[in-house]
């Protein structure tokens, strides 16, 4: 795989990151392990994370406050 796994900075997600970034030479039989244990990592990192929503693409960079009395 030409592509770099993302470095995000924690290395338990990295690691899973890593572990899962080329499944090509894994035997099949595998990739559910794998995918399944960065799965448990990653969602256990984002516990209790709080989402943020992402701007849509091509709206505003900043949050749009209605105006007041408008919804």
């Amino acid at each position: 795989m030409s592509e770099q796994p993302p470095v995000t900075g924690r290395e338990d997600i990295d690691d899973a990151c890593r572990d899962v970034a080329d499944l090509s030479d894994v035997p099949s039989t595998e990739h559910v392990e794998r995918l399944t244990r960065a799965h448990e990592t990653v969602s256990g990192a984002l516990t209790g994370v709080p989402l943020v929503a992402l701007p849509k693409p091509g709206g505003p960079a900043v949050p749009m406050l209605p105006e007041p009395g408008r919804r």
